[in-house]
């Protein structure tokens, strides 16, 4: 994309050459506000093309340059916008993913406890011990619900992680959008005036 804008500025020299003050200002304007500045200038330079005697295939070639070249940088920024509000998105489905697993978690420690009062209670009252076979059941409840714990901690953190990476892709898509909108744009305008010089 640097290497993009100086040409911009070339091809305004260019238009400058051909069509006086306002080709000179449709190469900045595409350099800047290329969508509003971009647009008028091109219009104004075509017909500062009919009014210097270029015909009116000469004035719609640069026209229809500047207007793709436009296009493109401007679908190049739209296409940022999109990758910008999916990677938001997704990041707030990651916390939402964590939030759950959490509370998930919370709730198995819960259970685990009750589970546990509960076994303790029904041995005190049969008159057991909490000790051999009555502890072994105990220590198995309690080993189990540590285990749901990490369980769900462990599955909401991996579906937030993917859901991170992929707002990263989202955003790294939306970097390489803005690029290829400049290059897009780049190719309009060279592709544009080599039909030009050929005229």
């Amino acid at each position: 994309m640097a290497f993009v804008l100086p040409l911009f500025s070339a091809v305004g020299s260019a238009l400058g050459g051909l069509f006086g003050a306002t080709g000179a200002a449709t190469g900045a304007a595409l350099a800047g506000d290329f969508v509003g500045a971009g647009v008028a200038a091109g219009a104004a330079g075509a017909t500062g093309a009919a009014a210097s005697g270029f015909s009116l295939g000469t004035a719609l070639t640069v026209g229809s340059s500047l207007l793709g070249a436009a296009g493109a940088i401007q679908q190049g920024h739209a296409a940022k916008q999109a990758a910008e509000y999916n990677a938001s998105v997704q990041e707030a489905q990651a916390k939402v993913a964590q939030d759950q697993g959490a509370a998930k978690a919370t709730e198995i420690a819960q259970r685990t406890k009750q589970k546990l009062a509960a076994a303790r209670a029904g041995s005190m009252e049969n008159g057991l011990e909490l000790s051999g076979s009555v502890g072994d059941v105990l220590e198995t409840v309690q080993k189990q619900g540590a285990l749901d714990e990490l369980t769900a901690l462990y599955d909401s953190n991996l579906r937030a992680e993917g859901l991170r990476r992929s707002a990263e892709a989202e955003r790294a898509k939306g970097g390489n959008s803005i690029a290829a909108g400049y290059m897009n744009a780049g190719t309009s305008l060279l592709t544009g005036f080599s039909k030009l010089y050929r005229v």
